[in-house]
This record gives structure tokens, sequence and C-alpha cells, in this order.
């Protein structure tokens, strides 16, 4: 089959061209105005988006170790152009993690049909006490390499990122026991200074969950985890981009420190995405979502987001004014390369997996294409 548009992203730009896929690959991708299957015309047709923090959709989370919450989420993705997630557990006991890790598990060995499973992101229970954010902070735990080691067995070997306050792991030990066996360490809910940072990254952490929030500040005399993020050039650096979670002034400037390679949008979103505005109670917290999309606990304190991650690349353009390329790397080629898979997502490009997002001016969804099968 073959799909064209006048502007298919490749190269980092937009140009007319022909995609042709053959089964779950592109067969090629040839510039002008072919001949084609199914024609976009303006549309733009993007390598398939790739969320490696998300937590819940439509009343479910990761975390609730309800397989139900996954087989919802897997059909939903494509909708906002999205062909690759990770869903991220949070701090809980140990035991409802273990159930969590169960329930991803059961979940993905049905093979549901919609956005690839690539793996679990454990951002919880290894947190900061001090940066907890929306955390129950009876509930965090002490790094444990043996306690990592249950979650990963029970999960069928599918944690691909774990969350991590370094200043918590003594010697580091859980950070290289993971680094030692291909486990991205992502480096958040932290009060590590820029020191400790900097020693984490030469030890294999390679990620900074969503800069800025549940974090030090940056400071002049102590740039801490954030100024890790910014000046390091080695270092993934996640933000989240719905305008409120973090000023768009400040979205600009990471951008513009990590350039269009280092830079990953993530989306964040809580069980509450996809429900209307409102007030809600769950198991373990009472937040309501108000009509910007952004749920609060009753104290203010922000409690994820709902926000798409096709809306997400449109704002780092719009509301951070930052680069095409930029913004659109930031949720296809990057985060692929942080994962490892690179060399065959997160790019248009012959021998790379069919996976595809169609989308309009305004960065809505018109067809998803996940292994060559549209989805919409």
């Amino acid at each position: 089959m073959r799909i064209k548009s006048k502007n298919v992203w490749v190269d980092e730009a937009f140009i007319p061209a022909v995609v042709e896929l053959s089964g779950d690959r592109i067969e090629s991708v040839l510039p002008g105005d072919g001949r084609a299957d199914v024609d976009y015309g303006e549309h733009r047709i993007l390598p398939g988006l790739i969320d490696t923090h998300t937590h819940g959709y439509g009343g479910g989370d990761a975390s609730d170790g309800n397989p139900d919450t996954i087989r919802n989420w897997i059909p939903y993705y494509p909708k906002e152009g999205v062909t690759t997630f990770l869903p991220g557990t949070v701090t809980r006991s140990e035991a409802r993690i273990l159930q969590a890790m169960h329930a991803i598990a059961e979940a993905d060995e049905e093979r549901i049909e919609g956005a690839n499973l690539y793996g679990i992101f454990l951002q919880g229970p290894y947190t900061s006490h001090d940066f907890k954010g929306a955390y129950d902070p009876y509930l965090i735990q002490k790094p444990s390499v043996e306690q990592f080691k249950m979650f990963q067995e029970a999960s069928g070997n599918r944690i691909k990122m774990i969350g991590l306050a370094v200043e918590q792991d003594e010697g580091h030990q859980l950070l290289k026991y993971c680094v030692e066996r291909g486990i991205i360490v992502s480096m958040g809910h932290s009060g590590a200074l820029y020191d400790e940072a900097y020693q984490a990254y030469t030890e294999g952490a390679s990620n900074i969950t969503h800069c800025f929030n549940n974090m030090i500040p940056l400071h002049h005399r102590e740039p801490g985890l954030p100024g890790a993020a910014l000046t390091i050039r080695g270092l993934y650096t996640e933000v989240i981009a719905d305008g409120i979670h973090i000023h768009p002034a400040v979205i600009n400037l990471i951008g513009t420190m990590k350039g269009k390679d280092k830079l990953i949008v993530i989306t964040d979103s809580s069980r509450y995405k996809g429900l209307k505005p409102g007030y809600y109670e769950s198991v373990d917290r009472k937040v309501t979502i108000g009509e910007d999309g952004v749920g609060r606990l009753p104290s203010g304190k922000l409690a994820g987001s709902c926000i798409t991650l096709s809306q997400s690349v449109k704002n780092l353009m719009d509301l951070a004014d930052l680069p095409e390329a930029t913004a659109i790397n930031a949720a296809t080629i990057n985060p692929a390369r942080m994962l490892g898979i690179g060399d065959r997502k997160g790019l248009l490009k012959s021998g790379y997996d069919a996976d595809i997002a169609v989308l309009d001016a305004d960065f809505k969804s018109v067809q998803t294409y996940v292994g060559g099968k549209a989805m919409l």
C-alpha cells in the first residue's frame, strides 16, 4: 500500500512524498507526487508518536493492578497518533506494585490491537520524601536491588525504565544494577545536587524525569538536577508541555539547551485523562480536573496532566516557540533512541516499522498506522 501527502516528515522537513508500506515495514519513501492508494493532501504524515511517560487513561491507572485498564488503553492511544508507549506505575505499596506488574503482563500477552506496549516505566516507589509530588509519603521506599528483582520477575522482564532519586540509592547500587541490564535510569522526584546527578550520569543514568517538576529549583550556586538536565549534553530530558506544569518560557529554555536531539516530550497523563472536568475520588487521592484539563489535589498541588501527545508537540511550537524539528523529534526519534529502538522506530525510513501518524493542521489525528494497519 502507498500513502502520500504534500507534508511528509523526511530528514527533519515536510516535503511532498509517497510512503510505501509492505506488511509491517516501510518499503520506501519516495519524494515527489507519485501514485498512491491514499492521498492525505495537506495533512502531515509523521513517524508514530512515542509516549515514554504516562500513567493512565479513562479512569484507570497502570498501578491499579487491573488488566482492563491496559486493555482499554492500548486501542485508545492511536487516536492521538501514539503508536508506542510505556505504561508507568507510581509510588504504591510493594504488594500493589507486584499486582500491577502481573496485570500489565497479563494484558500485554493478549496482543491487543492498538499501540505497541513496549515495556513498563517503574516511576515509583524510589522517590524523595521532599519531592514526592502527589505521592503518599508513607509508601516511598528505599531503593533495593532485591525488591526491584521481585518487580521485574512479576512483570515478566517488562520493566524498561526506572525512576530513581539517586541520592536515596546507597552507593548507586540499584542504578548500576539496572544499567548493567540495559534498563534506563531516569532521575527524578529527587533532591539530588548537581555533583551527584553528574556522577549518576557517568555511571549510566540517561534521562531526567519531567524537568523542573519535583526536584530542587535551579540556583546559581547549586544548579541541582535542573542544572544537570540543562548542561549535561548526553542526558535526555523530559518536559510536560501543557503550559501549566512548566511556564512556556522555561519549556523554551529546556528545548533550546537540549536541542533537537535530546528533548523528550511526555504526557505524564493520569487516570483522569479522557474524563470530563469535575471532582473525582480514587483509592489513593481526591482530584479536581479543571477546565484547563489539569488535575489538582485539594491543596492545589498538581496531580498529573490530561493532555494528548499530539497536542504536546503542537504546544512545543506554538506555546514554547521551539523549532519544528525540536518539537517533532521530541515525540518520535528522540524517545526511540532513548529506549534503544531508534534503528526501527521514530523515522519514516526504508526498513523501519510502519508506525505512522497522520495529523491535520491542528495536530489532531486523521489516521494512525501501527505495523502497517490502519487503526482509525
